[in-house]
């Protein structure tokens, strides 16, 4: 039985979720200026520390973005539409069949109404 306690006290704990905010599957067009060009595409979550967008092409991991993601009014109960502008990092990069889901990280924020 010591060989048994001994043995379970080395497992490593699992380790928790790395996510510290709660992502909400929001489909959102979306403006990402990177490498001076500007592209248009989706996105496909967001949450307060970032956001999850389909896109045509990859980005390079560390890569600085600026984008703009267009909100319509209706989907916040509002009579006008909310541009959120975000400078933020690619902090991966990875195919989705035909496109590429690139996660960022928001590190600065606007809202532009």
């Amino acid at each position: 039985m010591g060989d048994t306690l001994g043995s379970m006290a080395t497992l490593r704990p699992i380790p928790p979720e790395m996510r510290s905010s709660v992502r909400f599957p929001l489909h959102l067009p979306v403006a990402v200026r990177a490498q001076k060009t500007e592209r248009h595409a989706e996105t496909l979550n967001i949450s307060a520390g970032g956001a999850l967008i389909e896109m045509d092409e990859k980005l390079e991991v560390g890569s600085s973005v600026e984008f703009t993601i267009y909100v319509p009014g209706p989907r916040l109960g509002s009579a006008k539409d909310v541009l959120v502008s975000c400078m933020g990092r690619v902090v991966r990069c990875s195919p989705d069949g035909e496109h590429c889901a690139v996660a960022v990280v928001i590190d600065d924020y606007s809202i532009v109404r």
